[in-house]
């Protein structure tokens, strides 16, 4: 089953979104310690079948004072808002995360495949 309505546009979309956050990750990411999540988000209601907002989230994780560890999770919702699905398509610490972003193509396929996955899994098991 194809769930990418248009790949040319996701792939846009998820470039805009990872350079915006990437962006904001440069002055927002302490080395140690925690830090205010940052988000992008995006409509892909009309790029992916039965999806509705997409939101890339880098944080801590929680209880981190003094640590490294960091996250960058997709979160994908329905097209109703109803229910979504998420994973993370990093899990590291601070100097690894600065490389990852460095690597926009590597990271961008991630996110896509990330995105897709959630699709499929919203889509089977029919939460609207």
């Amino acid at each position: 089953m194809q769930v990418v309505l248009s790949e040319q546009k996701l792939q846009q979309v998820i470039a805009t979104a990872l350079h915006e956050l990437t962006e904001r990750a440069r002055t927002g990411v302490p080395d140690t310690g925690t830090f205010t999540p940052l988000s992008a988000h995006f409509a892909a209601g009309a790029l992916v079948k039965g999806v509705g907002d997409v939101e890339l989230r880098l944080a801590p994780l929680s209880g981190d004072a003094g640590k490294q560890e960091r996250y960058l999770d997709v979160r994908v919702a329905t097209a109703s808002g109803g229910s979504h699905s998420s994973s993370w398509v990093f899990y590291g610490k601070t100097a690894a995360l600065k490389e990852v972003l460095k690597n926009e193509a590597s990271l961008k396929g991630k996110i896509r495949d990330a995105i897709v996955k959630s699709a499929e899994s919203l889509q089977r098991h029919e939460l609207g």
